[in-house]
């Protein structure tokens, strides 16, 4: 969708509101060019000292404060319709931004910053808010305004209308350079307000280890590196508008001094009378009024176009052919029970042509407990991300039910696979609120939610909580400990279980004695459901249906606990290494 499609879209959904809002918004400018009409029929009727022109008079002023009250309710009608129209586009771009965002692939997110998603959501959709509201109701405003005004000027003066277009036409010559420069120079201020939002974010996220490594003045300096070229890309867009777009004031007060010139020169040999000279004068102010607008109508034109090329860039960013079709609820109902099978798995991230996984085979029938066991760099966390489908596998590597899970769609395949990573994410809510968010239809009982936090052995921490599970656990987590977070998330997935539960790593910040009481609990649970743990540790494993050996990208021993440590020297030696380790930390 283009950027013209893309506004007539939203000009579509709105357009009953629109259409009361340029019927109103007509009627306000009648109004406002009537009411001087009549001012100048009772100027005029000042000198008349009979009873008809009393009482003429006394109708006129009626007539004026009328239209003035009228003209009040139809301008709040104007605004109430013109304004409305750009909060609904907010919101339904912003929606449609995080659906898009949310079908993306992984690979479109390595490509973006958070920080600039974040000010496209917020810095540069605000621009088409104002677009579809107040740049709509100034718009139409300024155009009945400049087309109805000089009409109701010429019909008092054709001559003194001319003279007063003379300063507006060379106005709206150097306006328009201006009005070029600034189209450059707000694309060029978004871009740098995005920047600045993506270091922001990539700094706040290690603020820790800034702090620690007391890096602040170096993070300083980097920061006011960007708040710099944003201040002087801010200061020539207002240099602009300081020098630029107030020319159109400055012709407006021109065009009143050549009015009041002619005009009572023209007065003076009776060619025009006191009133139509008055009269003339309220256009003028009417006149002035648009003219002034215009400035800030570039300025709101401007910026809502550049908001809506920045959003473009997610709307328009390719969705997989695969994602773009879901199976439905019965196909994915037939996928219950079926097994998950690699066959000769190879991958290579982009721009290196390492081998991080190497010709990987095994499987995982349904209901089997599969654990792999590898040291850092040994290609675990990549594995996990192949088979959610997380990175983009390679074709006829992966089968679900002996099809290949590149021909599912992303959302399809993560109804059977459900995986709990490593760096577990906690969103700024109650305990209980974050474990519901692993519900997809959040309607989990209390007593259910008691139970995940018991198998995750969370219980005692939470009941020794202030507010219980209604503690709030801050942003990412930040009031709980790395084994309650790790624990929470365990919990989480617990709670509506998938076929194929994946645990990468995730019980790392956790001692010995509590890991094996979560696994007992994890397959005690889980009893017709697959399980693949991931981790470095072999008592997370012992109990485990098989393991799986991985070394520097391949396979190097399959098979259950007891076999392994006498088939395979390199299992044995880490079993007895963490052995020593736990022995040690012990005593």
């Amino acid at each position: 969708m283009n950027t013209r499609q893309l506004i007539s879209h939203y000009l579509y959904m709105n357009r009953k509101s629109y259409i009361f809002a340029i019927i109103f918004i007509f009627l306000v400018n009648w109004l406002q060019v009537e009411i001087p009409r009549y001012i100048q029929l009772a100027i005029d009727l000042i000198d008349d000292a009979s009873n008809d022109g009393h009482q003429q008079l006394q109708t006129y002023v009626a007539i004026v404060v009328g239209m003035s009250v009228a003209m009040v309710v139809v301008r709040i009608l104007s605004r109430v319709y013109a304004l409305n129209p750009g909060r609904i586009a907010e919101a339904a771009l912003k929606n449609r931004l995080l659906k898009q965002l949310n079908r993306l692939p992984n690979s479109y997110h390595e490509k973006f910053a958070s920080g600039r998603l974040i000010s496209i959501m917020n810095n540069d959709v605000m621009g088409v808010r104002l677009m579809f509201g107040i740049g709509f109701l100034q718009f139409f405003n300024t155009m009945f305004a400049l087309s109805l005004t000089p009409i109701w000027m010429w019909r008092i003066s054709p001559e003194l209308t001319m003279y007063s277009v003379i300063p507006i036409s060379i106005a709206f010559v150097i306006f328009r350079i201006g009005f070029k420069r600034m189209k450059v120079l707000h694309t060029e201020h978004m871009n740098r307000l995005q920047s600045l939002s993506a270091q922001l974010m990539s700094y706040l996220s290690g603020i820790d280890l800034i702090k620690n490594q007391r890096m602040s003045p170096w993070v300083t300096t980097e920061i006011e590196k960007l708040n710099q070229q944003l201040l002087r890309c801010r200061m020539q867009i207002t240099r602009i508008q300081v020098f630029f777009l107030p020319v159109l004031d400055y012709a407006n007060d021109l065009m009143k001094i050549l009015i009041l010139g002619l005009g009572g020169y023209m007065l003076m040999n009776q060619e025009l009378t006191l009133g139509e000279i008055t009269a003339f004068l309220t256009y003028s102010v009417l006149l002035a009024m648009p003219l002034m607008q215009l400035g800030r109508i570039a300025t709101i034109y401007q910026r809502g176009i550049v908001g809506i090329q920045s959003a473009q860039t997610i709307l328009n960013a390719k969705i997989p052919e695969t994602d773009q079709t879901r199976l439905a609820d019965e196909d994915v109902e037939q996928l219950k029970g079926e097994s998950l099978s690699v066959r000769n798995l190879s991958f290579h991230y982009p721009n290196d042509e390492r081998l991080i996984l190497d010709n990987i085979s095994f499987d995982i029938p349904a209901g089997k407990k599969v654990g792999v066991l590898g040291g850092i760099g040994s290609g675990k966390t990549t594995l996990v991300n192949c088979l959610n489908h997380h990175l983009d596998v390679p074709t006829n590597a992966i089968f679900l039910g002996g099809k290949d899970i590149t021909d599912f769609a992303r959302s399809d395949l993560r109804r059977y696979v459900k995986t709990v990573t490593q760096d577990p994410y906690l969103f700024s809510a109650t305990v209980e609120e974050n474990i519901r968010f692993g519900s997809s239809n959040n309607d989990a009982t209390k007593e259910q939610v008691d139970e995940v936090l018991s198998l995750s052995q969370l219980a005692n921490d939470v009941a020794r909580f202030e507010d219980g599970d209604q503690t709030l656990v801050g942003e990412k987590g930040i009031m709980l400990s790395g084994g309650q977070k790790q624990r929470l998330s365990i919990a989480r997935a617990l709670l509506e279980p998938a076929d194929l539960v994946i645990m990468d790593n995730v019980l790392s910040a956790v001692d010995y004695e509590t890991e094996r009481k979560i696994l007992n609990g994890l397959f005690e649970r889980l009893k017709h459901q697959s399980v693949l743990v991931v981790s470095h540790r072999v008592n997370a494993l012992e109990y485990m249906d098989e393991i799986i050996v991985l070394n520097e990208g391949k396979i190097i021993a399959k098979g259950d606990h007891k076999t392994l440590l006498k088939t395979c020297p390199y299992y044995l030696e880490t079993w007895q290494l963490q052995q020593n380790e736990a022995e040690a930390s012990a005593c």
